[in-house]
């Protein structure tokens, strides 16, 4: 990282500021998150090249930010006592955009916003990575080299860092919302909720270099799991009579996985406190009160979340037969 001197001259912070910066702050995530960021109390500096909806712009302070801009970053940076990192784009971006200008925003940005940072003295950074995560495209590549700059402002400032890897969420219609999360899928409300858990952890100090996936944990018994194809639709009429008809009505029982994707979020549990709270149970318990109101579900589009209404508990996971 170049020095600290390349941005421009600041005097010496005697006080701990407490603003929280949230970069993306008028993408999907960064919206999400800022009202839970906000309603936690902290006060927040929002920063992306257009300013969210105006409900979410009234809970803090917008400051326009192109991370590729290294002013732009120091702008918004400056005085920060936190920096949540949102900002990026993804091949899945409608309209597409090019392979450079993914490079340019997750790579050339985030380099400039940990500069940034480390000019300001930030001590506490949550940075949003992917499942993605690895060599298959130029985006999945974009996020090892995010997280290891990350792990590297870690080791030069020793300040505290947590880098969450999303499953996706992407707005678009609600019934391939519902199948998603049996796949790769997680609702905007649990990943809103991991990003506020882990900023309080990095925020207290609590963590030095901290990963996790950010996925959804259904409660189901691990053959169900594992047989989802089969045992699934049995699994889902016990908790929500008539499930396995709604499914059927639906188009949706051909689309169910042959397996749930399933992973250990035990970490997140213990180290940050988070669970997901929203399960594939949730979205078929939602299906039904549309269906029974006569909704049109089919036209239906969420941001990747599922519709706010009170959620009951997830299902305790249950045992195998011959385990109980």
């Amino acid at each position: 990282m170049s020095p600290a001197s390349a941005y421009p001259s600041r005097r010496k912070v005697e006080e701990r500021a407490v603003t929280v910066v949230i970069t993306g702050a008028a993408g999907n995530a960064g919206q999400a998150v800022i009202r839970l960021v906000a309603g936690a109390g902290y006060p927040v500096r929002m920063a992306d090249v257009a300013p969210p909806p105006p409900d979410v712009a009234a809970l803090g302070e917008f400051v326009r930010c192109d991370t590729r801009t290294p002013s732009d970053v120091w702008a918004a940076v400056r005085g920060a006592a936190a920096v949540v990192h949102l900002a990026a784009w993804h091949s899945g971006h409608r309209p597409p955009v090019s392979d450079a200008t993914i490079f340019a925003v997750n790579v050339d940005g985030t380099f400039n916003v940990l500069e940034a940072c480390r000019a300001a003295g930030v001590r506490a950074l949550v940075f949003a990575s992917s499942m993605a995560y690895g060599w298959r495209s130029v985006y999945s590549v974009t996020k090892v080299l995010g997280e290891e700059l990350c792990r590297t402002y870690r080791e030069m400032t020793g300040a505290s860092v947590a880098v969450l890897r999303y499953h996706a969420f992407v707005p678009g219609p609600y019934l391939d919302y519902g199948v998603r999360l049996l796949r790769n899928g997680v609702d905007r409300s649990d990943v809103a909720a991991a990003t506020l858990a882990a900023l309080r952890a990095v925020d207290a100090g609590r963590v030095e270099l901290f990963r996790t996936i950010v996925h959804t944990d259904h409660g189901m018994p691990p053959n169900v799991v594992e047989d989802f194809k089969n045992l699934g639709p049995e699994w889902c009429e016990r908790h929500v009579p008539g499930a396995v008809a709604l499914l059927e009505r639906y188009g949706l029982a051909e689309k169910l996985p042959e397996k749930v994707e399933q992973h250990d979020l035990s970490e997140a549990a213990r180290v940050l406190d988070w669970r997901p709270a929203v399960g594939f149970i949730h979205f078929v318990r939602d299906l039904a009160a549309r269906d029974g109101r006569g909704e049109h579900v089919r036209a239906l589009r969420v941001p990747g979340e599922l519709p706010r209404q009170p959620l009951q508990p997830l299902p305790t996971a249950e045992p195998e037969p011959g385990r109980r």
